[in-house]
C-alpha cells in the first residue's frame, strides 16, 4: 500500500481510472480484461474493495479533487445504479472532477442512472460499434440493433435532462461487405454526438474473432476507408484531435488528452494500470492483476506488478503518446525525461509534422504517420551515444 501511494505526486493534478471488469457477454473482438456474468456477491465485494482503495487515495489528496476521472470496462452498467453511485460518490469526495466519464453499453443504460449524471458524471461514453445488424453480429455484440437504438434514444434524453456530454464509439474496417461511411453518417445525423471515436478493427490474439481469421481490408484499403471517414467528419464540423477521436468545439475528452500528454494517472481495479511521477522525476508503472478473484481477496493495492521506468523508456512512451494527438509532443519535456539532446528538426518525416513553440505537432497526414514518426525518434535515441 505504501509503495503504491508514495509513487504519485499528489501536489500536481491527478487523473483517475477505474476498471469494471464485468459484462453481460464478451464481444468477439475484445481483448480487454472482462468476465461475462457475475454473482451479486462478487459485484458487492468488488465495489467494497474499490471504495476502500478510493478512500485511501482521497485521504492522500489533502482536499484536492481529481482533475478528471473515467470509469470504464467491461461494462460499468453491470454494477447497477446503487453500486456505481457508491463509487462515484467517493470519487467526488473532494469535489466533482472537471470531467467525469463513465462507459456504458446501450442495453445497460436505464432511467435510474440519470440521477448519477445530475450529481456526479459529466460525460457518457457509449460503445455503439455499428448501426448494422450484420456488423453487430459479426462483432459478437450483446446488443442487437433494436436494443442499440433504444440505448441511443435514451442517451439523447439523458443529455437533454442533465446537460452531460455524449460520446459514441464505432468500429470500422470490418470487410468489403461493410459500408463504414454510411454507418458513421447514420449515427452522426440521427444522434448528433458531441464526441465520436472511430476505430479500425484489430484482430487481437486469443479472441474468438482472431480464431475465425476473417478477411479484413489490407493496409491500403484501410487507409482509404479511414481517410473517407475522417474527411466526412471534418466537413461537418468535428475537430480531428487524435488518431481515432473527433469532437465538437470544446468537447474533447479531457481525460484521454491527459493520457496522450503523458500526465500521471492512478488506476484502480483488476486489469487497470497507473503511471506515477514522483517529485524527484522518477516514473513508476503499476499493472493490477487481471483477476477479480485475486483483487477482492487481497489487501489494499497489493495485487499489482511494479516497474520503475528508465529515462529512455519514459521518453519513448511520451513520444508515442504525444504524436497521436493535436496537442503534440512536448520537446522540452522529452529532453527533460531523456536527459540528452536530439536535433528534432532533422528527425521530421517529409510530411505530416511541424515544430511550433517547442512542440512537434501532427497535421491530418501526420495522424496517419504518428507511429512512424515516433519510431524515427526512438531509432535516433538508440543510435545516440
Amino acid at each position: 500500500m505504501t509503495q503504491f501511494l508514495n509513487s504519485f505526486n499528489f501536489n500536481v493534478p491527478l487523473s483517475l481510472y477505474i476498471h469494471v471488469p464485468f459484462c453481460l457477454s464478451k464481444c468477439s473482438y475484445c481483448a480487454f480484461y472482462s468476465i461475462p456474468g457475475s454473482t451479486e456477491e462478487m459485484l458487492d465485494r468488488y465495489t467494497d474493495k474499490i471504495v476502500k482503495e478510493l478512500q485511501a487515495v482521497v485521504g492522500k489528496m489533502e482536499g484536492k479533487s481529481f482533475v478528471t476521472a473515467f470509469i470504464g470496462g467491461g461494462n460499468p452498467g453491470i454494477l447497477g445504479p446503487e453500486r456505481l453511485g457508491r463509487i462515484a460518490r467517493e470519487v467526488c469526495r473532494n469535489g466533482r472532477p472537471s470531467e467525469f466519464s463513465v462507459e456504458m453499453n446501450p442495453e445497460s443504460l436505464k432511467q435510474e442512472y440519470f440521477v448519477l449524471f445530475e450529481k456526479y458524471f459529466t460525460r457518457l461514453s457509449m460503445g455503439i460499434q455499428s448501426l448494422s445488424e450484420k456488423a453487430l453480429s459479426f462483432l459478437g455484440r450483446n446488443a442487437n440493433l433494436e436494443s442499440t437504438r433504444k440505448g441511443l434514444e435514451l442517451s439523447q434524453k439523458l443529455r437533454l435532462n442533465t446537460g452531460c456530454t455524449i460520446s459514441y464509439d464505432l468500429i470500422t474496417c470490418l470487410g468489403s461487405w461493410h459500408d463504414e461511411l454510411s454507418d458513421v453518417s447514420s449515427l452522426v445525423e440521427s444522434y448528433d454526438p458531441d464526441h465520436i471515436s472511430v476505430y479500425a478493427l484489430t484482430l487481437e490474439e486469443g479472441t474468438p474473432l482472431f480464431s475465425r481469421n476473417p478477411s479484413l481490408p489490407d493496409s491500403d484499403a484501410q487507409y482509404e476507408i479511414l481517410k473517407n471517414v475522417w474527411s466526412y467528419l471534418l466537413e461537418i464540423g468535428y475537430e480531428h484531435y487524435e488518431v481515432s477521436n473527433f469532437a465538437k468545439e470544446g468537447k474533447r475528452c479531457l481525460h484521454n488528452c491527459r493520457y496522450w500528454a503523458y500526465e500521471q494517472y492512478l488506476g484502480l481495479g483488476p486489469g487497470s494500470s497507473s503511471t506515477g511521477f514522483c517529485e524527484d522525476g522518477s516514473v513508476h508503472r503499476f499493472n493490477f492483476s487481471p483477476s477479480v478473484k485475486t483483487y477482492v481477496n487481497e489487501g489494499l493495492f497489493s495485487s499489482y506488478e511494479y516497474e520503475d521506468l528508465s529515462c529512455s523508456e519514459a521518453a519513448e512512451e511520451l513520444a508515442f503518446m504525444g504524436l497521436r494527438y493535436k496537442g503534440g509532443l512536448d520537446l522540452s519535456r522529452f529532453k527533460s525525461l531523456y536527459k540528452k539532446d536530439l536535433d528534432f528538426s532533422c528527425l521530421l518525416l517529409d510530411k505530416g509534422f511541424e515544430i511550433k513553440d517547442n512542440f512537434m505537432i501532427p497535421d491530418e497526414e501526420g495522424l496517419m504517420l504518428s507511429d512512424a514518426q515516433a519510431s524515427r525518434i526512438i531509432s535516433a535515441m538508440q543510435e545516440s551515444p
